[in-house]
């Protein structure tokens, strides 16, 4: 695991963290819609923060990448690696 990914996480969390906090307060303080609405957003950022700190400790177990995503841009993604297939005979072309 890297010092500047482990950095990112600690960093990012802790934003999420502080917004999360922030939604919760000003939901507190806010009646009807608006406080259920902020209740529920406090809620996900949270839940986001917690999972980036899983996707950070779990990724060594998934050869380094979190949760097992397949980030990386090898050959046989999306690059044609080499000369084109052969295409074979023009078709005839069309009489008017």
């Amino acid at each position: 695991m890297h010092m500047h990914m482990l950095l990112g996480v600690v960093l990012h969390t802790t934003v999420l963290a502080i917004v999360g906090y922030l939604l919760l307060f000003s939901a507190s303080k806010a009646e009807g819609v608006v406080a259920l609405i902020g209740r529920l957003l406090g809620i996900w950022v949270f839940i986001l923060a917690i999972l980036s700190i899983v996707a950070i400790v779990t990724a060594p177990m998934f050869g380094g990448r979190p949760f097992g995503m397949e980030m990386d841009h090898g050959p046989g993604m999306m690059h044609r690696w080499g000369p084109p297939p052969p295409m074979g005979a023009p078709p005839p072309p069309a009489k008017p």
